[in-house]
Parts: C-alpha cells; structure tokens; sequence
C-alpha cells in the first residue's frame, strides 16, 4: 500500500512529534478549567493535594526555567498551559501579542490554533453522526453535490477525517483559489474555497494512502453545514464552543484579526534575522476556515479538551471512536477521526498541532493520567521545544 503521508502545511513538529510544516506548517494562574475561567494566582493543589505538582512544573522549576530562556532568547512568544484533572498546575505567557501597539501575551490574549480547528469540525461531525445524520462510510456526494464522479462517489467521511481521500491541494504552497484576496467575509471564503475544491482531481485513489488535506475538512465543514442546516461557524459556535464553555472561541476574518488587540499577531523570520509581522499573508484562504480558522485562549483550548474526555461534547462510544488510533503514520503515531494518537514508552497521548507563519500551537492530553498541556505561540514553529519539555516532564511525573 502507498503511504501519501506528505508534511502538514498547517503544522509544526519534527518526526519526534509530528512532521514538521516546515518540511511539509507574567504568570496566569490557578483555578478550575472545567468548571470556569482560570483564575490568577499560583499552581493548584488538585484535588485537595491528592495530585502532587511535579517539582518540574512549580514556578521556577525545569519547565519554568525552560520556557523563560527561550523567552529571553527570543525563541518563544505565546501562552502555556498546564493543567492536572482540570486545575492548573502551571500557566505563563511571554513575549509580545502586538510588537507595533506595545500589546503584551497574556491570559487573554487568542491565538489563531492553525488545525486544532481540526478537532472542532471532527468533533461537529461525530455529533451529527451520533444523531443518525451522518455516516462515517457513506460517499461525499451523500452530503454534497456539485464535485466529479469519481471524488463524489468514491471518497467517504472516514477519509476526509484520516486524511486518506486524496482530495485537495498539496499541503505545502498550495495553489490560491481566484480572487482569495477579495475575500472579507466568513460566507465569503467559505463559499470560494469550497467552489475552488470542486475543481480539483484526485491527487491518489481514496483509501490507498495518507497525505495531509486541510480541503478535506473544508469538505467536511460543508457537510456540517449542510446536514444541519446552520452555517458551519454557526454550528461550531453553539454545538461545540458553547458546549465546551469556550466563551472566547472564533472564527475572526482578515480585517478583525488587524483590528482587535486581543488577537495575537503572527511573527516569522522569513529566512532573515528578525521576527516580522506576517498578518499581511493571511486573506481568506485558510483562515476563517474549519481546517484553521479558529482563534482561542490556552483556557478555552484546555476546556475542549475536557469536554472532550468527559463525554460532554458527544457520547463515551463516539469519543473513544474519535480518538483511537485509524491510519498509521509511524511505529507510535496515528491518525485518528480528528484527534492523532501517540505511544511513548506505553504511554498514550491525544491531541493535535497547528502551524503556519507566525503560528505554532499544540494540545496534548494523557488519557487516565488527567494532564493537558496547552501550547500557544505567535512565532513559526516556537511551540515545538515547549511541547517537547511539558511531555518530557507529564511522562517522568506518574
């Protein structure tokens, strides 16, 4: 069989973590994330000290030190966070949201996730699929119409979601849809990209490979929309965000994201010495979109994640269906409905990354363990040596 497994344009690990996009893309503080905002203050004692905090994450311990040097050397902008059974055990933010208005990252600060969106769309599609309205082997053209003969009645949802289809664009320098840069409104982008998909061939036959496609789940974003007869953002907003007590969670267009100070900037050196503000590569591709469009704070990212192992956001089957292990990717890596999967010394962790200019971001959860790791960051590729540290540590710690 063909692996098609090409690196993901939308993000950013090495093969120690996940491939890496460029081969293919003040303290917080303590408090309940499940039930609430995480509130300022210091590590949590979780569960009435039942759960002692690791000497690694306690302020000034191996993490802290870690993540400060790379602040100081400038390798990392962004906002981490930690979390145990849903209480923080250790949240810091560094570096600049917006260097030009002198806006700091903080607690607040929402970062553009890149495919952590993923998680959303998959997430909306098992609902519908719990509710009877969506099958996971029946055919695009189910759901869809207006794609060729052979994409709609060959590709199914089980391949949109394990990226096996074969349909869209090459995940590195894509070929822009006409018009993108005329694109201003959420309707508007969804709506090109989703014509400009229809366009497109096969690139291999369906099931016989795996290559990254961010059109995939624009795919599965229009059946969303479709089968329940809401916009895709709508849906995403009331049926996963609200559901998941993410109260900052959006899907921001071009001009809000320049606009609004709680928006983190995206920084990249373009092959030169200093971090550059790279909002002005960003239009209506991409962006706005269910393959990476969402914007969140590390506390709304750490809240799906609970929502998600506490069976609040579809039922028990449909979470462990989502999150076990489809489509191999290495010896200890898979492809999963939405979340990957992967084993380190037996250990399981859950999640996923997302990458572009400017965006570097990942989310690890350890199933039974009760740890998540929320990394967020505004500068290429800056989130790989802290989620390398955090799963060192989370590892080490049980």
């Amino acid at each position: 069989m063909t692996k098609h497994h090409a690196p993901k344009s939308d993000t950013a690990e090495p093969p120690t973590t996940r491939p890496s996009r460029r081969t293919v893309v003040a303290a917080l503080g303590v408090g309940s994330v499940a039930g609430g905002l995480v509130a300022a203050g210091g590590p949590a004692q979780a569960r009435a000290g039942s759960d002692r905090v690791p000497d690694g994450f306690r302020p000034g311990g191996e993490f802290d030190r870690h993540l400060a040097q790379l602040a100081e050397q400038d390798a990392f902008s962004g906002t981490v966070l930690v979390t145990r059974r849903d209480r923080t055990v250790l949240a810091r933010a560094h570096g600049m949201a917006d260097k030009a208005r002198g806006v700091p990252n903080g607690p607040d600060t929402l970062f553009a996730l890149g495919s952590i969106t993923k998680l959303f769309t998959a997430t909306a599609v098992h609902q519908l699929a719990e509710r009877g309205e969506v099958s996971y082997g029946a055919s695009l053209g189910t759901y869809l119409s207006g794609f060729r003969p052979e994409v709609a009645e060959s590709v199914t949802v089980h391949q949109l979601l394990t990226h096996t289809s074969g349909l869209g664009r090459p995940a590195i320098n894509p070929p822009r849809p006409p018009g993108q840069d005329q694109w201003t409104t959420l309707d508007e982008m969804f709506a090109g990209t989703a014509a400009f998909i229809r366009t497109l061939p096969l690139r291999f036959t369906p099931g016989s490979g795996n290559d990254y496609s961010n059109d995939g789940y624009h795919v599965l974003g229009e059946i969303v929309a479709r089968v329940s007869g809401q916009s895709y953002h709508d849906y995403v907003r009331e049926h996963v965000f609200a559901r998941a007590g993410m109260s900052t969670a959006f899907f921001p267009t071009p001009a809000e994201w320049r606009a609004d100070r709680r928006l983190a900037h995206p920084y990249d050196k373009l092959g030169g010495a200093e971090w550059t503000d790279v909002i002005g590569m960003f239009d209506g591709g991409i962006l706005a979109g269910p393959a990476g469009g969402a914007f969140a704070t590390a506390a709304d990212v750490a809240r799906f994640a609970s929502a998600f192992q506490r069976d609040a956001l579809h039922s028990a089957a449909h979470t462990h269906l989502a999150a076990s292990p489809k489509w191999p990717l290495g010896p200890d890596f898979f492809e999963g409905y939405g979340p990957s999967t992967r084993y380190v010394d037996g250990r399981r962790i859950n999640g996923h990354n997302g990458g572009a200019r400017g965006v570097s971001t990942n989310l690890d959860w350890f199933p039974g363990s009760g740890w998540t790791a929320v990394v967020l960051g505004n500068y290429g590729d800056s989130a790989l040596p802290v989620t390398r540290k955090a799963r060192q540590l989370i590892l080490a710690s049980d």
